[in-house]
């Protein structure tokens, strides 16, 4: 498989992971189980990409690109402004995207300290009540 595919693949993958993350947040709004797993989900996002500076999956592509011979300022411009850019002829900026989510990526947090607590409370009784039966045997 040439590098071009598997660049072009990782970012097919990459934004059916921004649009699963879309519309994981309705979904949530509208059936309450789920509120848990976005949010962890959001904070595992937000923790990568601060970490890295960028998308992991930004990362990826770029290196794909550059072994396909491909001039793509992915990991300086980023993702959605990269594409947006290409594809809209809209200058959409890094910092703009970057602050959004990180925004958005806080008050779901501040929010899911709510969500968390009765889920966190179960599996805190359940694993106290499964060391009591290993305390017995």
């Amino acid at each position: 498989m040439s590098y071009a595919a598997l660049a072009n693949a990782t970012a097919v993958t990459h934004i059916s992971s921004i649009i699963f993350v879309i519309v994981g947040l309705l979904i949530s709004f509208r059936y309450k189980r789920f509120r848990p797993w976005e949010a962890g989900i959001l904070i595992v996002v937000v923790v990568l990409w601060s970490y890295y500076g960028n998308c992991p999956l930004t990362i990826i592509e770029q290196y794909f690109r550059d072994l396909a011979g491909q001039n793509a300022n992915l990991t300086s411009v980023g993702f959605l402004p990269y594409y947006v850019n290409k594809f809209l002829s809209y200058n959409l900026s890094s910092l703009t995207v970057q602050k959004f989510t990180f925004f958005t990526g806080g008050t779901l947090f501040a929010a899911s300290i709510e969500w968390l607590a009765p889920v966190m409370h179960m599996e805190i009784f359940r694993l106290r009540r499964t060391l009591r039966r290993l305390a017995r045997s």
